[in-house]
């Protein structure tokens, strides 16, 4: 088998020459290059198959070394991708997931007719969420430490990206989005987090992770909202993103989280007008007072906040 892809390889570096008149099969040019290809390929060879003794003996980082060498080296030579596959192998044995990842990655960009090209991808996922779950072992040091959260939202961006239209490409998103809320940093986080969720509601809105996506969007508003920033429109935010459940995915389990979250935030707005009237009411603003005692009387239902409203309404003329 490698002496018909050698046989091929120096076809081509002759089927070169017919291309160029200038570059004829008697130029001195031509026959050096032709020369340099050979010895490039036959060097290609004989690492590939020291690599492949030394793998089968059981000499993992000798392997490794040779296989890296073949395609850093000789990345057009026709053992390059599988080169770069064993390779990554090999690391991801040894527990060096990091460099596995970038290994495959070189024979998903470099190598996509590589017969280990389905196979690359299915890896990268497979590490890319294993260092989302938190810990990784190096193999160098012995201990496990925690990967940062843009080298792993990086990881399971290639993920998605190498495969856009594949399952795995949603469930990346999500991850990042989970990564970004669970990790992030303060604010910054949060914003992240809510961009992610909503790029996956947007680019894979029939995902199973949809549903849950723009729940989270909701959630992330309404607890910014409850750690201090109650002003009207992070709450309309949120309120919103929780409509959008119920309406994009009604049968789902967060419909059902999504409309008890809406009328709990319906109850508080209701609390937000009656405070306000109390707060104008005291401070002797009747108009003003008046105009959010209706705004409660409007919005809420019989109850004893009802009543008070309408009592106050009565005492302050207004009806």
């Amino acid at each position: 088998m490698v002496s018909i892809k050698h046989v091929a390889f120096l076809l081509s570096a002759s089927i070169l020459s017919t291309l160029f008149p200038s570059c004829n099969n008697s130029s001195p040019n031509t026959a050096q290059l032709a020369s340099k290809t050979r010895a490039g390929e036959d060097s290609a060879q004989s690492l590939y198959r020291n690599a492949l003794a030394a793998q089968q003996a059981g000499k993992s980082k000798r392997a490794a070394k040779d296989f890296r060498s073949i395609f850093v080296k000789y990345p057009l030579s026709p053992v390059a991708g599988d080169s770069a596959y064993r390779y990554a192998k090999i690391l991801e044995k040894n527990g060096d997931l990091l460099e596995a990842f970038d290994a495959y990655d070189s024979v998903v960009t470099k190598y996509p007719a590589s017969s280990h090209y389905a196979e690359a991808i299915k890896r990268q996922e497979t590490i890319a969420h294993q260092v989302a779950q938190g810990h990784i072992t190096s193999s160098f040091i012995g201990i496990k430490s925690r990967i940062d959260v843009s080298r792993t939202t990086s990881m399971l961006a290639k993920v998605r990206d190498n495969a856009p239209r594949a399952a795995s490409a949603d469930k990346a998103q999500f991850t990042i989005g989970e990564i970004q809320q669970t990790r992030g940093s303060g604010g910054t986080g949060m914003a992240r987090a809510i961009s992610a969720f909503r790029k996956l509601t947007r680019d894979y809105p029939d995902s199973p992770f949809a549903p849950e996506a723009q729940f989270r969007i909701g959630s992330i508003l309404l607890a910014q909202a409850a750690s201090g920033n109650q002003d009207s429109a992070n709450l309309d935010r949120a309120k919103r993103a929780f409509e959008d459940v119920i309406i994009r995915y009604p049968n789902s389990k967060q419909a059902k989280a999504a409309k008890k979250e809406t009328s709990k935030l319906a109850s508080g707005d209701i609390q937000r007008s009656f405070d306000v009237a109390e707060f104008y009411r005291k401070k002797g603003q009747t108009s003003s007072a008046l105009f959010y005692y209706r705004e409660t009387l409007r919005k809420s239902a019989p109850g004893p906040l009802r009543s008070q409203a309408q009592s106050w309404i009565q005492q302050l003329g207004g009806q």
